[in-house]
């Protein structure tokens, strides 16, 4: 997604390309891709300069959007979301520790963008030629 973010104004994006660029074997990246598109954060471009391009403006999508998207659930236990998996569960004294574990998780992702980051990448890469 950070690859697609930076190549933005460069149209759809072959997989072999970005799989080179991100030193990720294809096959899990076109898994990847897929799981992406299910998600409606990318969108696969056909024909000779087809590829894959982002769905959504990247400041619109949130970090949280792509980890749901090829993690799933976030929960860091199970509990955490379904009280009934544990019939340990009302004297446990970790789970809230879990759930406020978890909710950070999910502020930090949810508050920062892919917009942001690409221009952190951005930055960095300029800050290093200098």
């Amino acid at each position: 997604m950070m690859e697609l973010a930076l190549r933005r104004e460069d149209g759809p994006v072959p997989l072999e390309v970005l799989a080179t660029s991100q030193d990720i074997p294809l096959r899990y990246l076109a898994k990847i891709a897929q799981d992406l598109k299910r998600a409606g954060l990318v969108r696969s471009v056909r024909g000779a300069h087809g590829g894959y391009m982002l769905a959504r403006d990247p400041a619109e999508v949130e970090i949280i959007d792509i980890v749901q998207a090829l993690d799933g659930g976030m929960e860091l236990a199970e509990c955490v979301e379904d009280p009934r998996v544990c019939r340990r569960v009302a004297q446990c004294v970790t789970r809230e520790l879990w759930r406020k574990a978890q909710d950070a998780m999910k502020a930090v992702l949810s508050a920062a963008t892919l917009e942001e980051l690409a221009e952190r990448q951005r930055s960095r890469k300029r800050n290093k030629r200098d």
